[in-house]
């Protein structure tokens, strides 16, 4: 995205070299050259960590004058990180410094100081005895009182711009499409369902760190069941209660699902998609499965229907050694207008926060949600986003089963939305990157098998 905002921005191609994934002999190359230097160089944290005195070299030649940008700043907010020490280290080399980030304060406001530190490296902005009280008046919840200290010391230099500020066209979040589960699926659901309720009965005899470890593991089995079944055949980190023990017919259909028929979304989204191409119009998958993901890339190729996919193992450039498809050519074709290239199917967790896909599509289809929702919001992002959205409204269309987990999740998702977009409006305010994610998936399991609300 920098060399695409680069070249966006200045009307050309920028003269670049990606630290990140090359070979070492060769990054020290260029480190310690003393001409012909690149405008713009990229890394990653994890290589600035390994690479760091070189780094300071590098950044201490006198022929050059840094502009150092630390992009998704909150990954150095925490005191004494590996990746902060490094990042701050940098700091006093660079002739100018910025850093980016939606997320300024997620945990709490010690999480302010390795930004500021970062950006006057030689300046005293917060006193140790500052520091000090903001951390006692925390404890206390005074959070009043720590926004009358951050006011005066931070305040004047503290810039924050609002979505609402950006001029862009509303996002559409269309009424959840809900589909009823094909024969095998519903079995299987309704199946697990009950295994699990049986088990929830005695919850109250086990210690509650090794409930919450075992709900963790239920809920995955549940979200399985939505998304596509023969994904319980697999194992899950960590968690092994035995959901098909004497249950030899539900053992059987879900390890031969695929033989028996397609998942009831799986056929909705077919039909859909092929809306899209009629039109003509992009449209990004989204789904919280592996599985899942391959398994709609293996029905649209059997059908004919272009499309990519962008996962964990997807490589980034300079990561692989070897000729072949990378994040980066996979996101040029697809925002390309003309490429034919029309439909990306996504995985969250790996790219939710990492791809801009909002100058050619303006549509997102989630096949299946999980709890987390600071990935939930990354991913409604990546098509509503300054540069495209000022002229384009972004549509959001939600697959859900009828009767099942699908629907408490998505109402989930959107109270938590809610509540951060409150929270990030404000200045100085604490909130959780992740939301209380694993909370909300122990929460919800209480109220489904403890009250049996979701079947009320």
């Amino acid at each position: 995205p920098w060399k695409n905002e680069f070249k966006q921005t200045l009307g050309r191609e920028p003269n670049t070299y990606i630290f990140a994934g090359d070979i070492r002999f060769k990054r020290e190359i260029e480190y310690f050259k003393f001409e012909n230097f690149k405008e713009l160089y990229l890394t990653t944290f994890q290589t600035l960590l390994n690479d760091i005195e070189n780094v300071v070299e590098f950044l201490s030649n006198k022929k050059l004058k840094i502009f150092l940008v630390i992009d998704e700043a909150h990954y150095i907010k925490q005191l004494n990180g590996n990746w902060a020490s490094a990042v701050i280290k940098c700091a006093e080399y660079a002739a100018y410094r910025c850093v980016l980030t939606g997320t300024p304060i997620p945990k709490s406001y010690e999480d302010l100081y390795n930004l500021v530190e970062f950006l006057w490296p030689h300046k005293n902005i917060l006193t140790s005895k500052e520091k000090l009280k903001i951390k006692k008046l925390e404890a206390e919840k005074a959070n009043n009182l720590v926004k009358e200290i951050l006011d005066e010391k931070i305040g004047p230099i503290f810039y924050r711009v609002r979505k609402s500020e950006l001029g862009l066209k509303k996002q559409n979040f269309l009424p959840p499409i809900q589909i009823v589960m094909n024969q095998e699926e519903k079995y299987i659901y309704d199946a697990i369902f009950y295994k699990i309720k049986g088990f929830a009965k005695d919850d109250y005899m086990e210690n509650i760190d090794l409930i919450n470890h075992l709900i963790k593991g239920r809920m995955i089995r549940l979200r399985q069941a939505t998304s596509y079944a023969k994904l319980l055949s697999s194992g899950i980190f960590d968690y092994d209660e035995e959901l098909m023990k004497n249950e030899d017919n539900l053992a059987y259909k879900i390890n031969n699902y695929d033989s028996l028929e397609l998942p009831a979304k799986l056929e909705y989204l077919i039909k859909f998609v092929l809306k899209f191409q009629k039109a003509k119009k992009k449209v990004v998958i989204w789904s919280n499965f592996i599985g899942t993901i391959s398994l709609i890339e293996k029905c649209f190729n059997e059908k004919s229907i272009y499309n990519k996919k962008i996962i964990g193992e997807t490589p980034v450039e300079r990561e692989s050694l070897i000729e072949g498809e990378t994040r980066e050519k996979i996101i040029n074709e697809f925002i390309d207008a003309s490429s034919g290239l029309n439909i990306l199917i996504a995985n969250p967790a790996a790219c939710a926060e990492s791809i801009s896909l909002h100058k050619t599509c303006y549509d997102a289809v989630y096949y299946d949600l999980s709890f987390n929702c600071a990935q939930y919001l990354q991913s409604l992002d990546r098509i509503h986003r300054v540069g495209g959205s000022e002229k384009h409204e972004a549509n959001y269309y939600f697959l859900q089963y009828k009767d099942t987990i699908d629907s408490y999740i998505l109402g989930n998702l959107r109270i938590k939305a809610q509540k951060m977009y409150d929270i990030i409006d404000s200045d100085y305010s604490i909130y959780a990157l992740d939301m209380f994610d694993d909370q909300d998936e122990v929460e919800a399991y209480k109220k489904i098998f403890h009250n049996d609300s979701l079947n009320d």
